[in-house]
């Protein structure tokens, strides 16, 4: 499954462990402040394996409908900016080990950002989401199995300045995932990640950094595990419309008495490419759990060493017309596994594109597309196609 939430960007946040660092390279340019926005939105689309499984594969479909709002505010001492949408997604078929068809579709998230005297500045986010994927069909995962799921997180970082370069920072996060409670199977998850961090600005362009990130894992299933991420950051500016950053350092995994060594990456980057052709890339590899839990034979895995690379683009072709384009790779091996897991993998990659074409200064129509294969070592390939069309009216 391809999906992504938002994270502070740039050299303030010590560490992007805490929500997800896909999106995590510095802004490009001076974001656009605009006055409050409605929306309403309806979508109709095919898809050709709801469950998105090998040996429960069922085609459907849907009908997604719902209403939104956006504020931006970046001129102000003061940065504001909220994203939320209310709605609902209604499959003709049930999904694999339930009785629902109908399921939530709803998304928040806001950013603050203040600056506070002597240089100091305060950042915040919040993010919810509820995102209607009813696979049900009991397969590993990264996060429990596949299903509808509500993600949630807090992130709070504050920065001081010791001199003209060098700074400190201090950031705090709490998040969590909880599925669906007529669900399959579920796996409740919620995380604590405080952090303290070292910046030095070499350049205007050029920051360089170290950091030191805790994080303790809540599971409902399972065992509850310790990190600790010890990590060298750069984030640079390539020119006035690129940027780049990376994170590289070692990751301490602790489970009850066992514990474990591993390199941990994190790197993004954006770009305008030209007028209206902008792309965002990155790059994850970590080991992402500890002790999982096997639902099939209640034996435990310690360790997913996980690859995760993505990259997307868009392209504003007329003021009427734009294209979008995306593809991503999820990568898992449980190598050092326990046996019941041990010589498992998983491995999926994703493509998709669409078009947008605005009709009046209201009025937006869409269309898009979407290929995933999901493959599993002890099962076969799961292939899934979706096609989606829909109109969006602004207000």
């Amino acid at each position: 499954m391809f999906y992504k939430t938002l994270v502070l960007a740039g050299a303030l946040a010590p560490s992007a462990m805490a929500f997800s660092l896909y999106d995590a390279a510095p802004i490009v340019g001076v974001p656009e402040s605009y006055a409050i926005r409605y929306n309403a939105y309806l979508n109709v689309g095919y898809d050709d394996n709801v469950n998105n499984s090998v040996n429960n594969k069922k085609s459907g479909g849907y009908v997604r409908f719902g209403v939104g709002a956006s504020y931006a505010d970046y001129e102000s001492v003061t940065r504001l900016s909220y994203n939320a949408k209310i709605g609902a997604q209604l499959y003709n078929e049930t999904a694999y080990g339930t009785d629902n068809r109908m399921f939530s579709d709803m998304s928040f998230n806001a950013k603050l950002t203040r600056t506070l005297g002597r240089g100091s500045v305060y950042s915040a986010e919040v993010s919810l989401s509820y995102t209607p994927e009813p696979e049900y069909s009991g397969y590993y995962s990264n996060v429990g199995v596949d299903s509808s799921r509500l993600n949630w997180g807090i992130s709070n970082v504050y920065s001081q300045p010791i001199d003209e370069r060098w700074s400190w920072n201090v950031s705090l996060a709490y998040s969590g995932c909880v599925y669906d409670n007529d669900m399959y199977y579920q796996d409740d998850r919620m995380y604590l990640t405080p952090g303290l961090g070292l910046s030095y600005k070499a350049s205007e362009r050029t920051t360089y950094g170290i950091s030191t990130t805790y994080r303790y894992e809540f599971r409902q299933e399972g065992s509850d595990s310790e990190s600790v991420f010890v990590t060298g950051n750069v984030s640079h500016l390539l020119s006035p419309v690129s940027s780049f950053t990376a994170r590289v350092g070692a990751q301490y995994k602790m489970v009850d008495s066992w514990g474990e060594w591993s390199p941990t990456l994190q790197a993004s980057y954006r770009r305008e490419l030209a007028e209206g052709l902008s792309i965002n890339a990155y790059a994850n590899y970590s080991n992402e759990n500890v002790d999982s839990y096997n639902w099939y034979n209640n034996s435990n895995y310690r360790s997913v060493n996980t690859w995760r690379l993505g990259v997307s683009m868009r392209y504003v072709y007329t003021h009427r017309v734009s294209f979008g384009a995306y593809a991503s790779i999820y990568s898992a091996d449980y190598s050092n596994s326990d046996k019941g897991t041990r010589g498992y993998s998983n491995d999926c990659w994703t493509i998709g594109c669409s078009m947008d074409y605005i009709i009046d200064k209201n009025l937006t129509a869409t269309v898009g597309y979407s290929y995933e294969n999901n493959e599993y070592s002890t099962s076969g390939v799961a292939k899934r196609n979706r096609i989606t069309t829909g109109l969006k009216y602004s207000f």
